[in-house]
């Protein structure tokens, strides 16, 4: 068959520039690698989505729905894709979350849930009529009777029976993401899910608290390409978790040694899991950013959220990272639920005390699935969107404060956040020695360039309008409220400081 895989525009050109899709391009490179031809549409990139079906002639279309972001545009291609007869599926994370709000859209046919590879293969299989629905695993789907059906779970494939990503699939000279470590980034991936099960994250749903990986000669292989072929300089591997098995993490630093390329690398850790000597085996192979997720600076909330690295490290791996040269990002969520004043002003004291060279300071957003989602459905608390045009999102979410279940005043949390914001543009970063930028303004100015061609004049016109608005709201709470910035301590000079009261 001819499948059409469809990425929609989560509706930001500029503010972020524009990364391939692993998600998709393995999809699609497996499908090929079964005799199928395949064609992606980027939405990020390309604008006419009838052009490219007049040129391929699909027979089936499989459309990713990563957050409520890609809904609006989502919505848009499917319904012109149904309407020209095409067999519509929906995979991706967010179409996992809200199955039944997807199946049941009338411009959807069946809806992959989790792992996408085989499932979409047997669907394939549904849509030439070579077998029944309810005979594929971890499918949503509503029949002729309107009456909507759940098939059981899929078991996890070995990842090494996938065949390596295809990147002549993808216009790979059109993505030119920078970061602080390298000019030209690409994401890759070398494992799926996370062992833990942090009660706001989907992973326990997505990946079911299970971490595999891939083979590291695929790896290196994919990295080698893209480095002498493509150019790209810097790999941001998206793993959930990195650096959980040590032997795994010794083999892996060693080959990208020994492939002996120009490169740098980073990715996403927790707190306790690697020691200095890991540290530096890392650097030593090109690591040179990590992430690591804080989350709260309160002992009790990380209990209820389940997030139970050992804070007792947390200035010990700071620390040592600065020393090595590893530049580090803290993540933040406040507005968690029942959250109170003193809870979230022990989140800011950790922030400044871990002084982390980038931060990401988010809002609490339930997603369904999720165990905390579950626990405020169940007091009352929220009530999910019943159709798909209610779950529409921003490709902002998690910087607006859509819903406040905490006990702290909607205008101290936009301050708080809105404050670290405005202190990660604009305030002055040590240079980190083998970084090639410390500035969060100078790569989004850098980006912001590179993506002119694919904004165009009518989207440059409005993301600078829509970041203008975005600068101003930022000052205004970063700067207006001198009695909450005192509540919290918010005040530039206080990075680093370990002496609080």
């Amino acid at each position: 068959m001819r499948v059409l895989f469809a990425r929609p525009n989560a509706g930001y050109y500029v503010h972020y520039s524009a990364q391939p899709s692993l998600g998709l391009l393995a999809l699609a490179s497996f499908l090929q690698a079964k005799g199928h031809t395949v064609r992606i549409f980027d939405h990020e990139l390309e604008h006419d989505l009838m052009d490219a079906v007049t040129e391929f002639q699909p027979d089936a279309a499989a459309v990713t729905l990563f957050s409520d972001a890609t809904i609006p545009d989502a919505m848009q291609i499917s319904r012109a894709l149904k309407a020209l007869g095409l067999p519509v599926l929906w995979g991706g994370h967010m179409a996992s979350a809200i199955p039944e709000l997807a199946a049941r859209a009338d411009f959807v046919d069946y809806v992959g849930i989790s792992e996408g590879e085989y499932t979409l293969l047997e669907l394939l299989e549904v849509v030439e009529g070579k077998r029944e629905p309810e005979t594929v695993l971890g499918i949503a789907y509503v029949d002729k009777d309107g009456e909507y059906h759940r098939t059981a779970d899929r078991p996890f494939a070995d990842l090494s029976d996938f065949p390596p990503l295809d990147y002549s699939l993808i216009p790979v000279e059109r993505f030119n993401y920078k970061l602080p470590f390298a000019n030209r980034i690409s994401p890759m991936m070398a494992s799926k899910g996370c062992p833990f099960s942090c009660t706001y994250c989907f992973n326990n749903e997505y990946h079911r608290c299970q971490r595999r990986v891939y083979p590291q000669e695929v790896i290196f292989q994919q990295i080698q390409t893209l480095a002498t072929k493509y150019h790209f300089d810097g790999f941001l591997f998206v793993d959930e978790i990195f650096g959980t098995d040590k032997q795994e993490l010794r083999k892996f630093c060693q080959g990208i040694k020994d492939l002996n390329l120009a490169v740098t690398w980073g990715t996403e850790t927790t707190i306790g899991m690697l020691t200095r000597e890991d540290l530096e085996l890392m650097h030593g192979a090109g690591c040179r950013w990590l992430q690591f997720g804080l989350e709260s600076g309160c002992a009790e909330m990380r209990k209820k959220i389940h997030k139970f690295y050992d804070a007792s490290k947390i200035d010990e791996t700071f620390r040592n990272c600065r020393e090595i040269g590893i530049m580090t990002q803290g993540q933040f969520i406040i507005a968690l639920p029942d959250e109170t004043p003193e809870q979230v002003r022990e989140t800011v004291r950790l922030c400044f005390r871990t002084q982390p060279d980038m931060f990401s300071l988010a809002f609490f957003v339930p997603i369904p699935g999720t165990q905390l989602c579950r626990e405020l459905e169940a007091a009352g608390e929220l009530t999910l969107p019943k159709t798909l045009e209610d779950r529409v999102g921003s490709a902002m979410e998690r910087q607006q404060l859509r819903q406040n279940f905490s006990r702290i005043p909607d205008r101290d949390l936009l301050v708080i956040q809105k404050s670290f914001h405005w202190w990660l543009v604009f305030k002055k970063k040590k240079k980190i020695p083998g970084v090639k930028r410390s500035s969060f303004l100078e790569i989004a100015v850098e980006n912001l360039l590179v993506n002119l061609r694919r904004a165009g004049l009518g989207g440059l016109a409005r993301d600078l309008w829509e970041s203008g608005k975005l600068l101003c709201t930022e000052a205004w709470y970063a700067h207006a409220y001198p009695s909450i910035r005192k509540k919290y301590d918010l005040y530039a000079k206080n990075f680093g400081r370990t002496d609080w009261d």
